[in-house]
């Protein structure tokens, strides 16, 4: 019986510290200046001014049409007010 009490025990911190380790989505991407989405590259590049982009976007899939030029499928993270400029 004492068993099934550890194997309980251990499921229980299994699942625990299974969420802390999870990973946030790696894919980051960008906006250029007409407005399209691309993955950015790891190459290099300069946030700079524009109005209405973000330099950084991540994927959400919130729209649920899996468009990638659907802005309302992204989450905005990065520099505000700035688009992605490759070199």
């Amino acid at each position: 019986m004492k068993k099934i009490h550890f194997l309980f025990a251990f499921v229980i911190l299994a699942g625990m510290l299974s969420a802390f380790t999870a990973k946030a989505p790696t894919t980051v991407y960008y906006r250029d200046i007409n407005g399209f989405f691309a993955v950015k590259p790891s190459s290099g590049g300069t946030c700079e001014p524009h109005p209405e982009f973000n330099c950084e976007y991540v994927w959400t899939g919130a729209a649920g049409d899996n468009n990638p030029q659907n802005e309302l499928n992204y989450a905005e993270s990065g520099e505000e007010q700035s688009y992605y400029l490759i070199p």
